[in-house]
């Protein structure tokens, strides 16, 4: 299924796309495939170091308005106090991507890159609909700039957490009207809140930063009340893997080797068995593709730069020179190029549902109390044919 979607204001640069789209945003022709899964050419590259979690102390409360609504922030600063001695993954910097959001937020036009975001965020409400039931207590999980909060209404939610890593992204989110919102300025990894105190956790996007994921998992599910949901979405294997695969040609051409310049994101694969391990169960794994077009590479990288999307993992290449910068674009156009002379860029989107246990929930038949052989399918469908 193919689809354009959305139109937000052009750029100067977007007139070096020659081919007239009568949907875009600012100058992208976007395409949404669904249910689609395309191999990448290289695989993932994998950096993985040991370090200690943090624990987040000290929780703050403060009071403020937001467009004549009344909003409550709380901040949750992490402290220096390590878990017990539990080695994790410490793939990602969270401090570099602390500063990165921090730096998007106050961009000029910041709301310019929030396409994907917006979009994925709509995806996201829209299965929420799909559950006929009201939310007391809910949290949004890596909110940045109140994606989630535009598309929820006072008949879905009572209470609406919201929380992110960057303070400059949780002041200037989107607060619900008629909806009571308390901002919570605490890490993704180390969350705040009680066991069995949330009635709905959503996360758009934000997961993939996170470098003990299996953890953060356990602690979404203890703090939501039994019977309650989870719904999460975050970026998958394949997204980017043009820019992926044309920065490594490049720098293999140039410099005789490559670096990572693109996150490792979680294979659709191991989503399942994370939720599992997590102790979630009626579990409901897709995955979407958002097909963007760019004039160039270059505008591509300056819109990642705007999402907050650029790399933060331990591994990366801190400089790029010019010189593979240049033949990365022109591979990038060779190998993917379309017609017109844009280039295509994969976002591919893994959307999760998990739901806590509880007796009430629907259980699978005990194994051997069927009354019915397949077998007998076919004589069965002949009877009610001679009837």
């Amino acid at each position: 299924m193919s689809c354009i979607i959305g139109k937000i204001p052009h750029r100067p640069w977007s007139t070096c796309v020659t081919r007239v789209v009568p949907f875009s945003y600012h100058g992208h022709k976007i395409q949404s495939v669904s249910n689609v899964s395309q191999q990448a050419t290289f695989q993932r590259i994998h950096a993985v170091n040991h370090c200690c979690c943090k624990r987040v102390t000290n929780v703050f409360h403060s009071v403020g308005s937001w467009n004549g609504i009344s909003v409550r922030y709380q901040h949750s600063p992490p402290s220096n106090q390590k878990t017990k001695s539990e080695n994790v993954m410490n793939v990602f910097d969270r401090n570099t991507k602390r500063k990165q959001k921090n730096r998007a937020a106050v961009m000029k036009d910041n709301h310019v890159y929030d396409y994907i975001r917006d979009e994925v965020a709509f995806r996201m409400t829209d299965r929420l609909r799909d559950i006929v039931r009201k939310f007391p207590v809910a949290l949004d999980l890596g909110c940045g700039k109140g994606h989630i909060a535009q598309n929820i209404m006072d008949d879905m939610v009572d209470t609406l957490y919201q929380s992110d890593m960057s303070a400059e992204m949780l002041e200037r989110s989107h607060v619900c009207e008629n909806v009571q919102t308390i901002k919570i300025h605490c890490d993704e990894e180390n969350l705040p809140f009680k066991a069995e105190s949330l009635d709905l956790v959503i996360s758009s996007l934000s997961l993939h930063w996170v470098n003990d994921l299996p953890r953060a998992l356990r602690q979404i599910q203890s703090s939501l009340k039994k019977d309650s949901p989870f719904i999460g979405s975050m970026f998958g294997a394949d997204t980017l893997f043009e820019l992926r695969c044309s920065l490594q040609l490049a720098e293999i051409e140039r410099e005789g080797g490559f670096a990572p310049h693109i996150s490792p994101f979680t294979d659709i694969q191991d989503i399942g068995n994370l939720l599992n391990r997590a102790g979630f169960n009626l579990l409901t794994v897709d995955v979407d593709e958002i097909v963007v077009s760019y004039p160039s590479m270059f505008e591509l990288m300056q819109d990642l730069k705007g999402m907050a999307e650029n790399n933060a993992s331990w591994s990366r290449k801190l400089l790029l020179h010019r010189e593979s910068m240049m033949a990365a674009a022109a591979i990038y156009k060779e190998m993917y190029g379309n017609k017109d002379g844009s280039i295509p860029a994969t976002f591919q989107i893994l959307y999760m549902i998990g739901w806590k246990p509880d007796p009430s929930q629907a259980q699978p038949a005990t194994r051997g109390s069927a009354t019915v052989s397949l077998k007998d399918l076919e004589s069965i469908n002949q009877m009610k044919f001679d009837e």
